[in-house]
């Protein structure tokens, strides 16, 4: 009798008696004889391969298990963690769920009878819909449940909006923030859209371009609604947004597109951004608005309208500072890798 022989006897013995089974019961179960469990668990031979499936079910083991003749705890643990992870899911999915049916039947009722009428129970449904879409519509088997239950949340963020202003005299301020959703989700998860969505080789390189471009256009569209005046928004609003655009835009370009090292990228940007939005950008707004004050620089006075003029100053004096470190220690790297190059060939 082989070792190999002994140890599979030995667990098929210790099974069985684990799950409460006789030689006859678990021969009567695998419809074999009651001699051949007793060769197996004196090591005198193996089932035959067709039984492995039901034996291992009958002695609550994997066929993995019963074939090496050992408990795998990893895989047993694995199966712990997944079981205690769907109950927990089925619980979460319960509790909420009677939780909201709960609270929609009391909210009927209560309106109902005090009211005679339904009126702000369907502020609660749209309010229940969008906590619905958060906590419990992602535990349902759906896909991709990620963009499931955004889309949901934000319908159901338009609908509660739009009972609201149903209920309270409507007006027209309801497409701004409408609208203003629209736009957060398109800055907030159009790149994680884009990251995951296969786009032709010439694009794919661009996506961070790709989204900026997105959140543009959806900034543009938020302003027009906003305005409410074609106008305005044309003369006004849209030219500040572009002034002011020129910053992200900028430091985009140069941190996806130009070929330097990251300390000299960031030094680039950190330099763009401080002359920009400290020397150019009030200026150029100043412009759009036909606001011809200016921010006077006086050191010797830090009051009233010098403490703004001032405070750019240093602003820039310490940027500008802060990049060229940056870039004296880009260089230093360089040299430092040059040399080391050097000495290896």
């Amino acid at each position: 009798m082989s070792p190999t022989k002994q140890a599979f006897g030995r667990f098929i013995i210790a099974k069985r008696q684990a799950v409460g089974l006789t030689q006859r019961d678990l021969a009567e179960r695998l419809f074999v004889t009651e001699s051949a469990v007793s060769k197996w668990e004196r090591g005198l031979s193996y089932p035959d391969i067709t039984l492995v499936e039901a034996l291992s079910r009958e002695l609550g083991v994997s066929e993995g298990e019963l074939i090496n003749a050992s408990d795998d705890h990893v895989s047993r643990e694995i199966a712990r963690d997944a079981l205690g992870y769907r109950r927990w899911k089925a619980a979460i999915f319960w509790t909420t769920s009677i939780a909201y049916v709960t609270a929609l039947v009391t909210c009927f009722i209560v309106n109902l009878s005090v009211a005679h009428t339904l009126s702000w129970f369907w502020i609660v449904v749209a309010a229940l819909a969008s906590a619905f879409s958060l906590t419990t519509l992602p535990l349902l088997r759906v896909r991709p449940k990620g963009w499931i239950a955004l889309g949901a949340f934000i319908v159901s963020i338009a609908v509660l909006l739009t009972v609201v202003w149903l209920e309270n005299g409507q007006g027209s301020w309801l497409p701004i923030p409408i609208t203003a959703i629209l736009f957060a989700a398109v800055v907030i998860f159009g790149p994680i859209w884009l990251a995951g969505l296969s786009l032709p080789a010439t694009a794919s390189r661009h996506r961070t371009v790709i989204a900026l471009g997105l959140d543009t256009i959806a900034l543009a569209v938020l302003l027009l609604v906003a305005t409410s005046n074609p106008i305005l928004w044309l003369t006004q609003a849209l030219p500040i947004a572009a002034i002011a655009l020129v910053i992200p835009w900028g430091a985009a370009l140069v941190i996806r597109y130009v070929p330097l090292a990251g300390l000299f990228r960031a030094a680039i940007v950190i330099a763009f951004v401080s002359v920009y939005s400290t020397v150019l950008l009030q200026p150029a707004i100043a412009w759009v608005d036909h606001d011809t004050q200016a921010r006077p620089v006086d050191f010797s006075q830090w009051h009233d309208i010098y403490i703004g003029g001032n405070v750019s100053i240093l602003v820039l004096i310490g940027s500008l500072l802060v990049a060229a470190i940056l870039a004296i220690t880009a260089a230093l790297r360089r040299q430092t890798r040059s040399r080391g190059a050097l000495r290896h060939s």
